[in-house]
């Protein structure tokens, strides 16, 4: 096992890389050439692949090694189904609605403000379990997000209503939820051509 001081940093610099599409869908993740990049032995790069397997980041196969999980069209429409199911499940809860502070410090970045207001979505509703299951979702989803923009004209204008609706009434989170949820799913193709490249 290695240690904190150099697992952590290692499993975050790979995490964020993964989730910014760094790696095209199914490259091949070479331990020994992540070590040399990122200036570590191999030991910490191995430990993070495999936690990241763990959280559907990475795929393992025996013989094979890892790669980047391939998103196919079937497979990102399954995400975008559980996500919704699962956000609007989350509207259901008793809702809190968010305070200030939890509005603070959110991403400039359209994919990170959009996994940001999910989250607020999820806590506010009191469930830890859907907390940490949206937010797994986010991470997974987020190498798409990142395209959204480019490939949902109205992106901006959703995900300031989903925002909106934060402080809104549980009709106006579901209308922009579905809203989104639609949108995304009919532009599934142009989305996950978008990983390929």
């Amino acid at each position: 096992m290695s240690p904190a001081h150099v697992l952590e940093p290692t499993y975050q610099r790979l995490k964020r890389a993964l989730m910014e599409g760094t790696w095209a869908n199914g490259a091949k993740l070479e331990a020994m050439r992540l070590a040399d990049d990122f200036g570590v032995s191999m030991t910490p790069v191995r430990d993070s692949l495999n936690q990241l397997v763990g959280e559907g980041l990475v795929d393992l196969t025996p013989g094979d090694g890892f790669r980047v999980p391939v998103l196919t069209e079937q497979g990102l429409r399954d995400v975008l189904r559980v996500n919704a199911v699962l956000l609007e499940t989350a509207s259901d809860e008793v809702w809190r609605i968010p305070n200030a502070r939890d509005l603070e410090d959110w991403p400039d970045d359209y994919a990170g403000r959009m996994a940001a207001v999910f989250l607020v979505l999820a806590a506010g509703s009191g469930n830890r379990c859907l907390a940490v299951l949206i937010d797994r979702i986010s991470d997974r989803l987020h190498r798409v997000r990142i395209h959204e923009p480019d490939v949902l004209p109205d992106a901006a204008e959703i995900l300031a209503e989903i925002e909106a609706s934060l402080r809104g009434s549980r009709n106006e989170r579901l209308r922009a939820l579905r809203r989104y949820h639609r949108r995304c799913e009919e532009r599934v193709p142009q989305l996950v051509s978008r990983l390929s490249g």
